[in-house]
């Protein structure tokens, strides 16, 4: 399942735009009507609510928002090889986050 699909965002969306997105979508599934579809939007805006769900999203591919970063890395090297290089930057940050307790 591709989050920005399910959404109906650009994959440059910013924050706002992705919210609005999510709120506007669920006007039309509840969880009494559409059980499936209020199910599916809500796991899509997790990966992709934030900056760093859609960094982690877009470096290892996970579906499992519970996974370490160590696991996701993992996991996307035995699906799909070796990731391709990271900006210095973006590495930088990456580990910054994987620290935070």
């Amino acid at each position: 399942m591709n989050p920005y699909l399910v959404l109906s965002v650009s994959q440059a969306a910013d924050d706002k735009t992705i919210r609005q997105a999510y709120l506007h979508a669920l006007k039309g599934a509840s969880p009494d009507t559409n059980p499936i579809r209020f199910r599916e939007l809500n796991q899509a805006y997790e990966k992709i609510k934030d900056e760093t769900c859609r960094n982690q999203y877009f470096l290892f591919n996970t579906d499992c928002p519970g996974d370490s970063p160590e696991d996701a890395f993992i996991k996307h090297v035995r699906l799909q090889g070796i990731p391709k290089p990271l900006a210095w930057d973006s590495l930088k940050e990456m580990l910054r986050n994987c620290a935070k307790p």
